[in-house]
């Protein structure tokens, strides 16, 4: 196949101060046996020797680039290199990790052999801070929406994302610092298929500095917890598990047992529970703003007269109230609506002004200028229309999400 017709694969790297290793990770992209990529380094002003071998790769053309500026960490970083990409397929390879020979081609060749794929993943080894393989990873293996209820399956460096994919859900959760990539594969397989090949594709380099091995009990489990409260109501049993080992003396907040989760404990084939309308305290997990109660339906559709309670404590008091929505149906004859698509919001009572809704994909971003202990946020469409369940509603709130400061 010609140079030209082979798909380009944009490789984003965030890096800072990983000069001993950035090197490594640069020569596996380049001495790829797929010829069209290109290398994007996005730094975040390194004081070690990075800039002094990002330089050395001047010489190469457009095959690799690089920006060093300050920039708001890892996740950040990820979505400027999306900004700058030509790709029609983004790859993730932190500044320590490398690829294995023949990635990004055997890639390649399984995200056009599956045309319906949004994104590929591979297996992978680790290796330590001398490039030594020291095992494969075992916890891969295929997965979709709800396997990844039950824990993450993928290895960021061995997974690649048709572009328009990653563009479309909004690339990388910046508010995230650690598991931006698990939250990263939830979101894409909530609405997409995610493909899986048996081939190893990437190195995973641990040693005692990286993220995994230095922030994995401080700040990983937390934010894993989180995670799995925004996007399915409740946290799994491996998880639960997991949190339990590492903070024994702290509790998860239970939820209301669905039957999907008593079976859990019954079957092998553990299905994923809808998200639950009723949450504890949060108190082992600091008190951030979350969503106690909401009239948000089980498929995701939300009446035309949706409600939603928020409990904030006053060290994090409720800022923003952000969802992310569709209306995947144009309006149909048994739709009825009112001049524009438009929604009024109430919070606590109080206007907080209407927005105009365009069809597909929108994100609600509602300001709470005063936060209460408990808040009522109220969004009334102007439309309603009757679903494939018989029920009024007016459009999909893939995602509720309560933001702190």
């Amino acid at each position: 196949m010609h140079h030209d017709t082979l798909p380009l694969v944009s490789v984003i790297t965030p890096s800072y101060n990983q000069g001993r290793y950035i090197r490594e990770t640069i020569e596996s992209v380049l001495s790829q046996d797929y010829v069209n990529v290109e290398h994007i380094v996005v730094d975040g002003g390194s004081t070690d020797d990075t800039l002094e071998i990002l330089h050395q790769y001047s010489h190469v053309g457009e095959r690799f680039r690089f920006v060093s500026e300050p920039d708001r960490g890892q996740s950040h970083a990820v979505n400027k290199g999306l900004t700058m990409a030509r790709g029609e397929i983004i790859g993730w390879l932190n500044s320590d990790d490398t690829y294995q020979p023949g990635a990004i081609r055997r890639a390649v060749q399984a995200l056009q052999k599956n045309p319906d794929w949004a994104m590929v993943y591979g297996r992978a080894y680790t290796i330590d801070e001398f490039s030594q393989i020291q095992n494969a990873c075992e916890y891969v293996e295929p997965a979709d929406y709800q396997k990844l209820y039950h824990g993450c399956f993928i290895v960021q460096p061995a997974a690649f994302v048709r572009s328009n994919v990653f563009r479309e859900i909004g690339g990388i959760d910046e508010t995230l610092n650690f598991c931006m990539d698990y939250d990263l594969w939830i979101r894409i397989a909530r609405q997409h298929t995610i493909g899986y090949i048996e081939e190893f594709l990437a190195n995973a380099r641990i040693h005692s500095t990286s993220k995994t091995s230095a922030q994995w009990k401080t700040v990983g489990i937390p934010e894993i917890v989180q995670t799995c409260f925004k996007h399915y109501g409740t946290v799994s049993e491996t998880w639960k598990t997991v949190y339990q080992q590492e903070y024994p003396e702290q509790k998860i907040p239970e939820q209301e047992t669905s039957e999907q989760e008593t079976s859990e404990q019954e079957t092998s084939e553990q299905e994923t529970p809808e998200p639950s309308n009723s949450f504890e305290d949060e108190s082992s997990l600091g008190k951030l703003p979350r969503v106690t109660t909401m009239n948000r339906y089980e498929d995701r559709w939300v009446p035309p007269y949706f409600k939603i309670s928020v409990a904030a404590d006053s060290q994090h008091p409720l800022q923003t109230l952000l969802l992310k929505c569709r209306l995947p149906l144009s309006p149909a004859p048994h739709a009825y609506r009112t001049n524009k698509f438009m929604c009024t919001i109430l919070v606590n009572k109080q206007s907080a002004g209407n927005y105009v809704i365009s069809p597909q994909s929108f994100d609600l971003v509602i300001p709470v200028t005063k936060s209460d202990k408990q808040n009522e946020i109220e969004i009334i469409s102007s439309w309603y229309l009757s679903n494939a369940q018989s029920k009024i509603v007016s459009f999909i709130a893939d995602e509720v999400i309560p933001l702190s400061s």
